[in-house]
């Protein structure tokens, strides 16, 4: 409700006060009540007492509902605030009765969706290595966020692992090996160096850390900044000092010797 404070009227009636999207006048006191309590009797309507000529005599009036095809009616009016057309409870809603002035939502959807787009595609890693430069911890924050939702979709991993352990990567392997990134997840309780076999293991690149002649295998920030020296970190400690974040891109690259 706080993110609408001029949409709808409280209802007057002194023991409710309750925020109604669309009110209903009453048609004596012309108060505005909620759907509980907009029937002179039901908020003591000192203005219907008033109109009573003869408390003898049955009057009954009755509000037909506009909309086409339905045959309802109601004691008291109800008015669309938008359209101005009288309508039945079932139809007081702007979607329910097609109001002119109803609001089409589509567009601004298609813009979300557009903006998300653009962020993921922004990520995408287009530009040569070289070239990236450092983003804040909050931009990298949001998009991390905003590709979570593709790598969840769409990654490889170990299917045993719970899904409250999973922590998501883009992982773009070696510039020379050809390949394309790939959506992968790990755990989060393991350590950088098992992390970084397992990424060489699902996304084919050649791993001779166990070499001690070969060029060892590392992973790094889209900067160019290493994940980490320390083989032994967990990914559990890098999430929570935010080096990295679930949906993060890495790189797998080889380190010169």
């Amino acid at each position: 409700m706080a993110e609408f404070p001029s949409v709808g009227k409280n209802c007057e009636w002194k023991d409710c006060n309750q925020l109604d999207f669309l009110p209903i006048i009453c048609q004596f006191c012309r108060k505005n009540m909620c759907k509980l309590h907009f029937l002179p009797d039901q908020h003591d309507c000192e203005k219907a007492l008033d109109n009573k000529t003869d408390v003898c005599e049955k009057t009954e009036v009755r509000y037909n509902c506009e909309v086409e095809g339905c045959k309802k009616w109601e004691l008291a009016p109800v008015i669309c605030t938008s359209c101005n057309i009288q309508v039945c409870l079932t139809h007081r809603h702007q979607d329910s009765h097609k109001c002119s002035n109803l609001i089409i939502r589509g567009p601004i959807m298609s813009q979300t969706k557009a903006l998300v787009n653009n962020i993921i595609n922004n990520q995408s890693e287009t530009k040569p290595r070289t070239e990236r430069k450092k983003m804040s911890k909050s931009a990298q924050k949001t998009a991390a966020k905003v590709q979570l939702m593709k790598l969840k979709m769409k990654s490889k991993g170990q299917t045993s692992l719970p899904e409250s352990e999973r922590v998501y990567f883009l992982v773009h392997p070696p510039q020379e090996s050809g390949k394309v990134a790939s959506g992968c997840f790990v755990s989060r309780l393991w350590s950088v160096g098992k992390v970084i076999d397992t990424l060489a293991d699902l996304t084919g690149t050649k791993n001779e850390n166990n070499v001690s002649s070969a060029r060892k295998l590392n992973i790094e920030r889209k900067d160019g900044s290493k994940v980490s020296e320390a083989m032994e970190t967990t990914i559990s400690q890098l999430l929570e000092s935010e080096v990295v974040f679930n949906g993060d891109t890495i790189l797998l690259e080889y380190q010169s010797k």
